[in-house]
């Protein structure tokens, strides 16, 4: 697949001169890992159209008939679904090709992915990883997405679950931190020392008596005197 250079050196809108902008260079990593999404995008499409076809059969014939076999591809990956095997693949990109592997896509396969997204995020599913996908998408071709019809009501799914999602995960971590702060409290009450700030550190009074104790140690070293 061939991909202009100069793809690699354009300032991403909203985007300010000076600001940490994404890796800008083409390697094969980047254009291999372009092409192992597009792949998994395309048997995504693939494996709907059979489902779709499937259910349109079964309601055709008035019964329920026989599922189409899986993709080899999703049965070595453990009979994985068409869209978790996307995510997983998306998942294996190295962090620091990311950004350039996703300006490689071509734009017909950005609305596929936005759906998909949505998907992710609504199950709670590498919610991290896909809003860092979800933002990048979004700047870079911020233009056609807008101007397309059929994605105004994507996004402004994409907007409420992820504001949604985030904040559930902002709060369950909140939670969580107050929670380890407590114990913290406990456990330096109940034991009279304090953690995390530099290590151990002795209780007041208890350095003195250890350097006590060391004084009054008598000395066990052997004296060979020599006749």
């Amino acid at each position: 697949m061939e991909v202009s250079d100069e793809l690699f050196h354009l300032q991403v809108p909203g985007e300010t001169q000076g600001e940490a902008a994404p890796a800008g260079k083409k390697t094969v990593e980047t254009v291999k890992a372009a092409e192992r999404i597009m792949e998994a995008l395309e048997l995504y499409r693939e494996e709907t159209r059979k489902m779709e076809e499937h259910k349109y059969a079964c309601e055709h014939a008035g019964k329920e008939l026989p599922p189409p076999k899986p993709n080899p591809i999703l049965v070595a990956f453990g009979n994985v679904s068409p869209s978790r095997h996307v995510l997983d693949v998306i998942r294996k990109v190295r962090s620091s090709e990311l950004e350039v592997s996703l300006l490689v896509l071509p734009f017909p396969y950005i609305p596929e992915l936005l759906k998909l997204f949505n998907s992710y995020i609504q199950q709670g599913l590498e919610v991290e990883l896909v809003c860092r996908c979800l933002f990048f998408l979004l700047k870079i071709h911020f233009g056609q997405i807008s101007s397309n019809q059929m994605l105004l009501s994507v996004i402004d799914e994409l907007r409420t679950n992820t504001l949604s999602k985030v904040r559930q995960i902002r709060d369950v971590m909140g939670f969580n931190s107050a929670a380890l702060q407590f114990l913290q409290r406990e456990i330096e009450s109940k034991e009279d020392v304090t953690f995390f700030a530099g290590g151990y550190r002795p209780a007041e009074g208890e350095e003195e008596e250890e350097e006590e104790e060391g004084a009054s140690r008598p000395d066990h070293r052997l004296n060979h005197n020599v006749s």
